[in-house]
């Protein structure tokens, strides 16, 4: 067992690529075996909060296996770098909290269930890519980490499409996870911490997730989704995350 565990370890310095992959790949289909399971009705219309517990599981276990848990942000405060820093995620989440006073009524009990998702969303994305990922491509550089990191987190968005999300919605969200992807992945690289980064996704889902989860059925969603113009969906999918691209760059600036 020993043996296998330094041979997996040293794969993971000499082909940093090959090995991001790899873990993306076996988390795709994770990912695809339970969307198929809830739409086939074996998961009772829970598939969504077993896909987010299985993949952190299996995010938190690779990092832990790996001896990568406090590297990849998963540490203690006094090992946090320039908090400050988080001034432009931390208005972005407070924009999007904002947006919850505009989506439609729901019931306590929706919006206690859409917490406790949205947290276990955050805690599954910055585990999968901004930890074990991230950390993995590391030896590549911290732009070129970030830059494939990125792609990944936006590769994994296509699953929209499988749950019939409209083509348009899909697309921009997956340039737009890209660019979320590409400033959270730069944050975390100068933080050194994933703790507030989770708790910031958290609230950038809250509001998708409290409209999920106060629809009837996903149907009546994606009728919903279709009805909304270009230009609001860039304004809210992209143009947030192109704001923290931006600012990630400037993070990932070369320095003295």
């Amino acid at each position: 067992m020993e043996k296998i565990y330094k041979s997996v370890k040293t794969w993971t310095i000499r082909s940093p690529f090959l090995f991001a992959l790899a873990f993306f790949v076996i988390s795709s289909c994770l990912d695809i075996g339970i969307i198929f399971a809830g739409q086939s009705g074996v998961l009772a219309g829970n598939a969504g909060i077993i896909d987010v517990s299985a993949q952190s599981l299996l995010a938190l276990g690779t990092l832990g296996g790996l001896g990568w848990l406090r590297a990849a942000g998963f540490n203690r405060p006094a090992e946090w770098r320039d908090l400050h820093l988080l001034w432009v995620p931390a208005l972005l989440a407070l924009f999007y909290f904002a947006s919850t006073l505009v989506t439609p009524a729901a019931s306590a009990g929706v919006v206690i269930f859409a917490v406790i998702a949205a947290l276990l969303t955050g805690l599954d994305e910055e585990a999968r890519f901004r930890g074990v990922i991230l950390q993995s491509l590391s030896p590549l550089g911290s732009l070129a980490a970030a830059a494939l990191s990125s792609l990944f987190f936006a590769l994994a968005h296509l699953n929209n499409l499988l749950a019939h999300a409209p083509p348009l919605i899909a697309l921009a969200q997956i340039v737009g996870a890209f660019l979320l992807g590409f400033g959270f992945a730069s944050c975390r690289l100068r933080t050194r911490t994933l703790w507030p980064l989770i708790f910031f996704h958290a609230l950038y889902d809250l509001p998708a997730d409290i409209t999920l989860f106060n629809a009837s059925n996903a149907s009546t969603i994606n009728a919903t989704l279709a009805t909304i113009s270009p230009l609001a969906t860039a304004l809210v999918l992209i143009i947030p995350g192109f704001i923290l691209a931006c600012y990630g760059l400037f993070l990932l600036r070369p320095r003295r």
